[in-house]
């Protein structure tokens, strides 16, 4: 019984509080999620390249996801405006 009730506990926290939200503004919350995330590795993997001794080849590969992310986040700014001028 207690499966029941798990279950159906996690299909009621999976419905949206507000049904009036529209999905422009869901979509801008879920980008402003994903812009922390990208956000908060880009800092980490800059504290990695100053503060510890790594090795060319290791320099090499975290420069290269560093660029990535930095892409990334560039394409969810672009999203954002573009949501953002759809829902005026």
């Amino acid at each position: 019984m207690e499966i029941g009730k798990k279950s159906k506990k996690s299909k009621n926290s999976k419905k949206s509080k507000d049904p009036k939200d529209s999905t422009v503004s869901l979509k801008l919350t879920a980008l402003h999620r994903k812009q922390k995330e990208v956000a908060r590795v880009l800092t980490l993997k800059h504290e990695i390249l100053l503060k510890s001794g790594v090795s060319y080849l290791e320099y090499l590969e975290i420069r290269a996801e560093i660029e990535r992310l930095n892409g990334l986040k560039e394409t969810f700014l672009r999203r954002v405006d573009k949501l953002k001028q759809q829902d005026k």
